[in-house]
């Protein structure tokens, strides 16, 4: 099936995968006496175009031989349009990931989780999609409990990585869970003694009033039902 895959039969039979086996021999005969060498000239081009025909002809008009070239060309399509649409995909969400940075940039958090959720219906596999997306999230007063599971996806998927931790330090922050909230920080600092997050917000977690301030208050329901030890 290796040379016959280098070959796309119905093409050189000027003929369709649907095309009935009296429309493949009707083609046949056409094209074959078309380019006889006695009628084409007797050239290596013509000597080639002749045999090309013959060995289409030779598969095509063969049910068995047909079927299996057909099961061989649908997988090789379908593999062809599977890895356009995987690269199309990531396309788009590298482009909607780009524009959500420069949305939390410019302090849109509601644009860049719009932008964010898109770019990981298009492409899951990427951490940072899911660690900005539950940032984002948290930055614009969202599900605190979706937040918390994207980013804790990110770290899941990649655990070494500073601004994973930062984000989700910043998620239980907002949920006024100070302890886990310094935890990610510390760990964050740890990898990046720089990270701008962590670095931010470290303070405001780690010193103050222990008692329950108003983020505290705010999702005293939260920090009972978020199942975190």
């Amino acid at each position: 099936m290796k040379q016959q895959m280098q070959n796309d039969y119905y093409s050189i039979l000027e003929a369709w995968p649907k095309s009935s086996a009296d429309e493949i021999k009707k083609n046949y005969f056409r094209l074959a006496k078309l380019y006889h060498p006695d009628v084409a000239g007797n050239t290596l081009a013509s000597k080639e175009r002749f045999k090309l025909i013959n060995e289409a002809y030779g598969v095509l008009i063969d049910p068995q031989k047909r079927r299996e070239y057909d099961e061989t060309l649908m997988k090789k399509v379908g593999s062809k349009d599977a890895a356009a649409l995987k690269a199309s995909d990531r396309k788009t969400a590298t482009l909607a990931y780009q524009q959500a940075r420069d949305a939390i940039k410019a302090g849109r958090y509601d644009k860049a989780s719009v932008l964010l959720r898109e770019a990981i219906r298009a492409d899951g596999t990427n951490p940072s999609y899911h660690s900005w997306y539950g940032f984002s999230l948290a930055m614009n007063g969202g599900n605190l409990h979706e937040a918390r599971d994207a980013c804790k996806k990110a770290i899941e998927m990649e655990f070494y990585s500073a601004d994973y931790h930062a984000n989700l330090g910043f998620v239980y922050f907002k949920a006024g869970l100070k302890n886990l909230a310094v935890k990610h920080f510390s760990d964050a600092l740890k990898w990046d003694p720089k990270n701008p997050v962590a670095s931010k917000f470290m303070s405001k977690a780690s010193g103050g009033d222990r008692g329950q301030g108003p983020i505290d208050r705010l999702f005293s329901g939260l920090k009972k039902s978020i199942g975190i030890s």
